[in-house]
């Protein structure tokens, strides 16, 4: 939860992305049902813990894939959302929102979608970030 806390927080702090999507609508897991769109989702994928061979450190490094993905009613709002949500998420190596962060490495963005019968365009970026706890 330690990543999601952190890119969480880095995207309901940008002030460019929160001027194209408000802060309370950036979601740490599911976007709700009947959630007026635009609307921004943060999901954990996978997490790797590096071990130690003592495996008695008082830290443990992680990696965790996190997922953003952006819901809008216009295939060019969800293109220029998705930047700006690139942009909000820099290779951080900081204290972030109480979590130490290491590195936010960006992974790609995956296909368009779209749900014809709701108007829903959607998108999604992965994200690398390696903290400790």
């Amino acid at each position: 939860m330690s990543a999601i806390k952190a890119i969480s927080y880095l995207l309901s702090h940008n002030s460019n992305l929160i001027a194209a999507v408000p802060a309370a609508k950036i979601f740490a897991g599911q976007i709700p049902i009947n959630t007026v769109l635009p609307a921004v989702a943060v999901n954990e994928i996978s997490t790797t813990e590096y071990l130690t061979v003592a495996l008695n450190e008082s830290k443990v490094t992680e990696t965790t894939r996190v997922q953003v993905s952006v819901q809008t009613k216009t295939y060019a709002t969800q293109k220029s959302i998705l930047e700006l949500v690139r942009k909000a998420l820099p290779n951080t190596h900081a204290t972030v929102n109480g979590v130490d962060v290491d590195s936010i490495v960006p992974e790609g963005a995956g296909p368009d979608l779209r749900d014809d019968d709701a108007n829903i365009f959607m998108q999604s970026r992965d994200f690398m970030v390696r903290f400790s706890v």
